[in-house]
């Protein structure tokens, strides 16, 4: 008897604590926080601000594409920094987008580690058999979330970033 009355008193103290809790998140969105343009935004605005996956998406492609023709032209340092800060972009769409955090890690470590251990190794064949696995993956991850109409494609083209070789 004793053991369920601990249980339920410290049942009762949780859900007093979580619902305390959650006033106070509601409170954290309405605090108000002074910005250099002289307008206040609330922290709710602020958050509502941050990028989705698509925004997150556009820098990831580029980066990706970027990373490709680094390594097609043997500029594998250039290559591995790109391939990090597709990372830390994905990181952004982790945390704006928790519900896509797991398969987000998942790609990054099903696709993005075999990258990288292509260009430590500085292995083109590789990193091609690679980039091919991660670009298939991709596509299949947009179709399985309804987005069947993207689909990444390389460009044809080396960035203007990227020094231009002949192949």
């Amino acid at each position: 008897m004793k053991s369920t009355f601990s249980t339920l008193l410290a049942s009762a103290a949780a859900i007093a604590l979580l619902g305390g809790m959650s006033a106070n998140a509601a409170n954290m969105n309405d605090q108000v926080v002074p910005t250099k343009h002289n307008k206040n935004l609330t922290l709710g605005q602020i958050a509502d601000m941050q990028p989705g996956l698509g925004t997150v998406m556009i820098e990831y492609g580029h980066r990706f594409y970027k990373a490709y023709y680094a390594a097609r032209a043997a500029n594998w340092e250039l290559a591995a920094y790109q391939v990090k800060e597709m990372t830390e972009i994905q990181e952004v769409g982790e945390a704006t987008r928790p519900e896509h955090a797991e398969e987000l890690r998942a790609f990054e470590h099903t696709y993005l580690d075999p990258l990288n251990e292509s260009i430590k190794a500085k292995d083109w064949n590789g990193f091609a058999a690679n980039y091919a696995k991660a670009v298939g993956a991709c596509n299949a991850c947009h179709t399985g979330a309804g987005f069947s109409y993207i689909k990444y494609r390389l460009p044809t083209h080396a960035p203007e970033s990227v020094p231009s070789v002949t192949w």
